[in-house]
């Protein structure tokens, strides 16, 4: 099946009678393999299967943007089989695309800053047969170029790779590691690293980027404040707003270790256990990370202080697709398809090396 609709080819079939291999070399050159679809039905059929549901791409997509009539499971099965082709290449050594170096936006000293961050959301899954399962959480990793302030130079669209699936950190972190290696992260000035605080994702920054800058998500750590303001001022909103933007504004224009020695000092006597309690996990909290918290620094440098971009790619690469109404997946399939979707998404020349390799 071609994009023109069924084919039919003749070629020639070699076998060897010594080894016992078969060789088909016509259908070598035009890249056919052991399915029924040629290597741009297979394409087009992946990419209405990564963009939206298989049913979908199959009854509407697929018929209306190229004529051609699939069922849903072939439409599945292909995109997912893609998708596996994408984690095997990347379990092989391989990056998603071919080696070219950013032109890295500089910040405000006129440093070329390389940015990474790393996210993880759940995807609902289900046993054999529809039987109930856990959700399992699929990493969301990013090696980026945002536009920067300070540099009348603007990036190049897209300049960003994923990576997306359920990896085992240590895994992600090498794989990361070489896609920021093949944009050019050596060559940077200043490399960056953001999360929101996430178990394990400071130790695999300090591990496989050891030269970058971690920095905590300013806004995860407003969102401790924020709640601990509920509990101090519960029915008084005009001193909760007060003491939240004069703590706020501080956590920005003076830093964690400021804030912390201010959450010490609060008077706690007349608060209920249940405050209390919250008081002691959010100084905690602070003390924990207020390494990653020098955001005067940050600022004054114009370096970026929120993990917005990894946030957003959690929900364009995974949620979109995979977090769908009444929607569950299996392992295997889920975790095929966010391989997929971290491609597509990436820069274009990433899905089009992939689809369109070049010539041996």
């Amino acid at each position: 099946m071609s994009l023109f609709g069924e084919v039919r080819i003749r070629f020639a079939y070699y076998h060897c009678k010594h080894c016992g291999n078969g060789w088909r070399p016509w259908c070598d050159a035009l890249r056919l393999g052991g399915g029924v679809l040629t290597p741009a039905a297979d394409e087009i059929a992946a990419l209405a299967g990564v963009l939206g549901s298989f049913a979908d791409g199959a009854e509407r997509v697929l018929w209306k943007m190229a004529g051609l009539r699939l069922s849903e499971s072939t439409v599945q099965r292909t995109t997912e089989a893609a998708g596996r082709r994408v984690a095997e290449r990347l379990g092989e050594g391989k990056s998603l695309g071919p080696t070219r170096e950013w032109p890295w936006q500089r910040d405000a000293r006129g440093q070329r800053c390389a940015y990474i961050s790393l996210d993880a959301t759940g995807v609902r899954q289900q046993g054999p047969g529809g039987a109930r399962a856990e959700g399992r959480m699929a990493y969301v990793g990013m090696v980026y170029n945002p536009q920067s302030e300070h540099d009348p130079q603007r990036p190049p669209p897209r300049q960003v790779r994923y990576l997306s699936g359920f990896f085992e950190l240590d895994e992600l972190g090498r794989q990361l590691h070489r896609e920021a290696l093949e944009v050019g992260w050596a060559h940077a000035d200043q490399h960056i690293a953001l999360s929101d605080g996430g178990s394990g994702l400071e130790q695999l920054f300090k591990r496989f980027f050891p030269k970058a800058v971690c920095i905590l998500d300013f806004f995860h750590a407003k969102e401790y404040l924020v709640e601990l303001g509920q509990a101090l001022y519960r029915d008084d909103e005009s001193a909760r707003q007060t003491w939240l933007d004069d703590m706020c504004h501080r956590l920005k224009h003076e830093g964690g270790p400021t804030v912390r020695r201010m959450l010490e000092e609060l008077s706690l006597d007349t608060a209920s256990a249940a405050t209390q309690e919250m008081h002691r996990q959010v100084v905690g909290y602070f003390r924990n990370h207020e390494h990653r918290m020098d955001y005067p620094a940050y600022v004054r440098n114009g370096w970026q202080i929120g993990s917005g971009p990894v946030e957003s790619a959690c929900k364009t690469v995974v949620g979109n697709r995979l977090k769908g109404g009444g929607m569950r997946w299996g392992t295997d399939g889920s975790d095929a398809v966010c391989h997929l979707r971290a491609l597509y998404l990436s820069e274009p020349v990433c899905w089009e090396s992939f689809w369109n390799p070049p010539p041996n």
